[in-house]
């Protein structure tokens, strides 16, 4: 959904605010799997989606990314129960798993029958996503 700022506030009156703000009401009302982004987010987003070379090497999933991009989203075959680490400039540390996939945040993952979605902030450079297998 795209704004004309010019046609929120027209002629200093809120009639076009007032009516945007109805249909994000009843969007809401309708939807519950909605992330408002800006322009720029889900360009940024896309851009990394599609300029990110990412390669599955053993375990592990590398990735080689031009920028960074908050929240960036990939799911993973996983025929085991397995907990995602993400590293990143020598350093490891487990994800949170999420009660959901609509629950996802940065820094978290859900299991799914065969396989993980994993939700963290794609840094600029190397990375990687290891599946490290679960311990009771």
């Amino acid at each position: 959904m795209v704004c004309h700022w010019p046609g929120i506030y027209y002629n200093g009156e809120e009639i076009g605010f007032n009516i945007f703000k109805e249909v994000v009401r009843r969007v809401h009302a309708r939807y519950d799997n909605l992330i408002w982004l800006k322009l720029s987010e889900i360009a940024r987003y896309w851009a990394a989606r599609e300029l990110t070379r990412i390669e599955r090497v053993g375990g592990r999933v590398q990735f080689r990314a031009p920028f960074a991009a908050p929240r960036f989203t990939v799911r993973m075959p996983s025929d085991r129960p397995v907990v995602p680490h993400l590293s990143t400039g020598g350093t490891s540390q487990p994800l949170t798993e999420a009660r959901s996939i609509l629950a996802l945040t940065s820094g978290t993952w859900v299991r799914e029958a065969d396989s993980v979605i994993v939700c963290f902030d794609l840094p600029k450079g190397n990375s990687y996503v290891e599946l490290h297998p679960m311990t009771s």
